[in-house]
């Protein structure tokens, strides 16, 4: 496999994410921080004695130079990017040593003034400006005139030249580049800023060069999908499990019955439905908004065959971790269910040993208007009416456990394209008690998103009620699916959600 060196942050290093993004490399990301002097260690000299960023080896293969990189990555993948025929090629190869010798030392004069020096508290050199102005003009113009002709550098379809070229001028508005008399050249970089594989790094940057706009855009860390590889977003095709609205209740029974007879199970109208890739704005999503969010989460933990234990040693990080991210005042977790192999041939319905079951294909929300408030005094009884005339949010935080998950991924439908109406009750009957979810009927507007190739470093924080009606999200309707993706013989998922209730 590919390993690379870098730090997201530095052009170059940038240039290598986005492409490899672009390819759909896999690859294994060693961080190394630029402000630090990393690069200059004597452990890091034995890659790139150079002491330069990026790096990247494959087995007894190094790369130092960032076209050398992306040049190595597109033919291990065969890619369009970098096409085989030969005049294609050439014209690419031309574009990536004008980068390096021209482009890039003219853009890094204004990279250096305007956004280096400021941010070392240092004044930008005028006269360097002026200086490399007429230069830059002149290179400036040549990639315009070539834009008026097609909408990517050599062509209509884009190539690993775009990429080369965009990153020396990635941060043109903070870099202070006079793009106004430059209409194809202004439209072209607006293009590049509109792809995902570059939206990805976009975080990274702004964290390291321009902390005023991280801060306006929200501090939480750029998180990265495929097992900390980098991919180009997999947007797929599933089938999921919607439940048509009839005239009768839709109902489950958890135990035999002669009332389960003849009823309406939930799941009997399945749709095929686009699934998007979150990871290119991963920190963006908001359980407030969508109804769902992702975060970082490291846990040393790892027991999670034992109920008694998971109570015992992990349910107390999740309430660190919830009064944290959400601000509440009080976070009870009050139920868990592990879903791994071991559990996979088990019915939805079964009645025992409710902490161990397999991935649920239903579009559902675990919770309704009244039976959150109902689930509040069932387990805090004199307390509960107290609670209840202040906000209280149930979430549930999913994690994948053991390993990346390769099959059946949780995918959630985005609040914001899916309204209150699109939900109806699903009655859930047990042999002391009823119970209540929301189903979902069908809509061609539902927007589903989910995280490929999730880690046990991550979670996602799900909504399942809020009592809370301004406006924000109060449930988000979600399910596991099939990958139509996955390998023949990819491992069975194995996650633990855990439920709380979060209290305002």
């Amino acid at each position: 496999m590919l390993h690379v060196y870098l730090d997201p942050c530095t052009v170059n290093s940038r240039k290598v994410l986005a492409g490899l993004a672009l390819l759909g490399t896999e690859y294994k990301y060693h961080f190394i921080d630029y402000f630090a002097g990393q690069q200059k260690s004597e452990d890091f000299k034995k890659i790139n004695p150079s002491a330069t960023l990026p790096a990247a080896t494959d087995d007894d293969l190094t790369l130092t130079e960032s076209n050398a990189i992306l040049q190595y990555a597109a033919d291990l993948e065969g890619s369009s990017a970098y096409p085989k025929d030969l005049k294609k090629r050439a014209n690419i190869n031309r574009w990536l040593l004008w980068e390096a010798s021209a482009w890039f030392p003219s853009c890094y004069v204004y990279l250096v003034e305007f956004v280096v020096k400021p941010l070392l508290k240092a004044e930008p050199d005028q006269a360097a400006i002026d200086a490399q102005a007429p230069r830059w003009t002149q290179l400036a113009t040549i990639l315009d005139q070539t834009l008026s002709k097609s909408k990517w550098l050599t062509g209509e379809n884009i190539s690993i030249a775009d990429i080369a070229i965009a990153a020396p001028m990635h941060l043109h508005k903070a870099q202070q580049l006079p793009l106004d008399n430059l209409p194809h050249l202004k439209r072209w970089i607006a293009d590049i800023e509109q792809l995902s594989c570059w939206q990805q790094t976009q975080r990274a940057v702004d964290k390291a060069l321009l902390p005023e706009v991280a801060a306006a855009n929200g501090s939480q860390p750029v998180l990265k999908g495929n097992g900390a590889n980098g991919t180009t977003p997999k947007d797929v095709r599933a089938e999921f499990n919607y439940t048509k609205d009839v005239q009768q209740a839709t109902e489950l029974y958890f135990y035999e019955s002669e009332k389960s007879k003849n009823i309406h199970e939930p799941g009997d109208d399945p749709h095929d439905m686009t699934v998007h890739d979150g990871w290119h704005r991963s920190d963006t999503f908001s359980v407030d908004k969508e109804g769902f969010s992702l975060h970082e989460f490291k846990t040393a933990y790892d027991q999670w065959d034992d109920d008694a234990t998971v109570a015992k040693s992990f349910y107390p990080e999740i309430v660190d971790f919830l009064k944290k991210n959400q601000g509440a005042k009080r976070v009870l977790v009050f139920d868990h269910t592990i879903r791994s192999k071991t559990n996979a041939a088990k019915k939805l319905t079964q009645e025992s040993n409710t902490s161990q079951r397999a991935p649920v294909t239903l579009v559902h929300c675990d919770y309704t208007a009244e039976s959150g408030p109902l689930r509040v005094q069932q387990l805090l009884g004199d307390e509960a009416q107290d609670l209840l005339s202040r906000r209280v949010a149930f979430f549930n935080v999913w994690k994948p456990i053991r390993r990346v998950v390769e099959e059946h991924p949780l995918a959630m439908c985005d609040v914001s394209s899916s309204p209150p109406a699109d939900f109806f009750k699903l009655y859930l009957r047990y042999r002391d008690r009823n119970g209540e979810n929301y189903v979902m009927r069908h809509n061609p507007d539902h927007k589903w998103w989910y995280f490929p190739r999730m880690t046990p470093d991550q979670v996602i924080l799900l909504k399942t009620f809020d009592s809370e009606t301004d406006g924000r999200a109060r449930w988000v309707g979600h399910s596991a699916f099939r990958d139509p993706t996955s390998a023949d013989d990819a491992p069975f998922r194995e996650s633990v959600e855990i439920r709380t209730i979060a209290f305002f």
